[in-house]
């Protein structure tokens, strides 16, 4: 979901693509102490009263930002390196701060200076290449992981930022990002060579099953809202929904969330060893990982194998890697029986779709094609902006060349040296700046009212849209996508055959050309398409919470009793 606030956090916290930490940096505090005052009052009265040097002014920033209070953090971590241009963490922390507040072009400098400095530093090369991800640039920031772990190998989290990138590479064949997963599992899966596998707990249908729930997001998120919808719609007397939540966030959502499930328990204070034990106390039947490699992940606890069967959905487009998972849910347009080889995991594809759609709690009412009303016909990608592949961006000026008169807006970073990178790519295929419409992130309802400014959107490969893809149907707002080779390139087509829009599928870049020229120069047409789609996703298994819960426990017990 796209929201401007400002997201309060540790600069050394994990998230997606996971940031690196070094221990001994996580906690400075001004004036020597352990802990942080937590009062921005006395921050306040203590600015005053520290000394201008740079170790202090590094200090002071960094508790200032991890308050949630990052223009001031800003002034002194600025401070900082001005005092002492050799201080590597200032540099560090800068960047970190600078990518937060989606100045990523001034956070690559930062970290670029930071690496001038220490230019063997693996942690500087992963920050590095999450800021290059930030700006489109996947090339460089698979470059800068791979030069970091071949300087530090044992780091789980730039292993994973590596294998989650290569998923927008479309220069990666699914085979290489397989082994680049199995690699992980191999490297940091091991503690089940130490870990005595729990007794499966006896089942009967006397009892409901119960199912625990992994992730960092169950909050209003994507996977949240995902969540909340089949926890919703399970039957207590087959399915007991345990959630073990990885995250700090309190949030109204997250407060409506749990009424909806039988225990809640948070584990983002726990260590792997302390949630296994807790895991394995609730003897549960099943637990369910909606995390994979994204930020907030509990690998290192399906490592040890707290239950006898565990599964992998929903929040992740690939394998685990671990063979301690024993299941991953989808479906067979997302994964066709060729897919099989990709996984570590054994495949149990649901009868319609891997995940259905939860409607915002909020949004507009569709507003039909602006090109009938006299706008220029605009095409759009409303996708995380890491999505804009140079294929994508190949194939989209195509179209635009085929229509002259037509726009394309995209999310960017609410940075001018994003927008400036993707102009300059664009301008390799001869499109100029004036067919280019550049939106920030906004709040979640000025963003589905974007939709009703757009004609057509375009779904960005290899890695396509999700739940974006979902608030375009929503919206009906037509979205065209074209068939790939893998999950990650397949979204597309499992939701737009769950609501029986084959015509929105595009089986390669000719066709995906051709398509989009034809309904641009034919809106009448697009607009036919478009009319009634909320109505029609309203009826399809896209939006059939309550048979897909039903799918999901008959998927449950099978898994159980294999």
């Amino acid at each position: 979901m796209f929201t401007g606030d400002f997201k309060r956090r540790a600069l050394y916290s994990q998230r997606s693509p996971h940031l690196e930490n070094r221990p001994q940096d996580a906690t400075l505090t001004v004036g020597g102490g352990d802990e942080h005052s937590g009062s921005v009052s006395e921050l306040l009265r203590r600015i005053n009263q520290v000394s201008d040097n740079a170790d202090t002014r590094l200090n002071l920033g960094t508790e200032l930002a991890e308050i949630g209070q990052p223009m001031e953090a800003l002034v002194h971590l600025q401070r900082a390196v001005e005092l002492d241009p050799s201080l590597v963490r200032g540099h560090i922390r800068l960047g970190n701060l600078l990518r937060d507040l989606s100045r990523t072009g001034e956070a690559v400098e930062a970290y670029g200076r930071a690496l001038e400095l220490r230019p063997d530093d693996p942690f500087i090369l992963s920050n590095l290449g999450n800021a290059w991800l930030d700006l489109s640039e996947s090339g460089r920031a698979i470059d800068c992981y791979r030069q970091s772990l071949e300087i530090y190998p044992n780091a789980p989290a730039t292993l994973s930022n590596l294998i989650f990138t290569m998923h927008y590479d479309s220069g990666i064949r699914p085979e290489e990002i397989a082994a680049a997963h199995r690699e992980w599992g191999r490297r940091f899966g091991q503690a089940l060579d130490q870990v005595e596998p729990p007794e499966r707990p006896k089942y009967d249908r006397c009892r409901p099953m119960r199912i625990g729930f992994l992730s960092a997001d169950f909050r209003y998120h994507p996977v949240g809202r995902m969540a909340s919808v089949l926890w919703a719609n399970l039957n207590r007397d087959q399915v007991m929904p345990i959630v073990y939540d990885n995250s700090s966030d309190e949030s109204s959502a997250k407060r409506r969330y749990r009424k909806k499930v039988a225990e809640w328990h948070n584990i983002v204070s726990l260590s792997d060893d302390a949630v296994v034990n807790r895991i394995r106390a609730d003897r549960l039947d099943a637990l369910v990982d909606f995390s994979g490699h994204t930020s907030g992940n509990r690998l290192g606890v399906l490592a040890q194998k707290p239950v006898p069967v565990q599964i992998t959905m929903l929040a992740y487009p690939n394998t685990t890697g671990l063979s301690a998972v024993d299941w991953r849910i989808t479906d067979s347009q997302a994964d066709p029986s060729s897919a099989d080889l990709f996984y570590v995991e054994q495949l149990l594809r649901l009868p319609s779709v891997a995940w259905v759609y939860g409607a915002p709690d909020a949004s507009p009412e569709p507003g039909g094609l602006p090109c009938l009303g006299g706008a220029p016909f605009t095409f759009g990608c409303l996708n995380n902006p890491a999505k804009i592949s140079a294929a994508a961006v190949d194939s989209w000026s195509a179209i635009l060349r085929a229509c002259p008169q037509a726009r394309l807006m995209l999310l960017v970073r609410d940075d001018p040296v994003h927008e400036g990178l993707l102009v300059a790519k664009f301008e390799r295929y001869g499109i100029g700046a004036g067919q280019l419409l550049f939106t920030a992130k906004v709040p979640e309802l000025s963003y589905l009212e974007l939709h009703n400014r757009i004609d057509l959107m375009l779904d960005p490969f290899p890695y396509n849209g999700g739940v974006t893809t979902g608030d375009c149907l929503w919206m009906e707002t037509p979205i065209l996508t074209m068939k790939g080779d893998s999950y990650v390139s397949r979204q597309g087509v499992s939701l737009l055959t769950a609501v029986g829009m084959p015509e929105l599928i595009a089986a390669d870049r000719e066709e995906l050309v051709v398509k989009a020229a034809g309904w641009c120069k034919n809106p009448q047409q697009l607009a036919k398409l478009a009319e009634g789609l909320r109505g029609r996703m309203l009826h399809s298994p896209l939006m059939d919470h309550a048979g897909y819960a039903r799918q999901l426990t008959e998927a449950f017990e099978r898994m159980i009793t294999a």
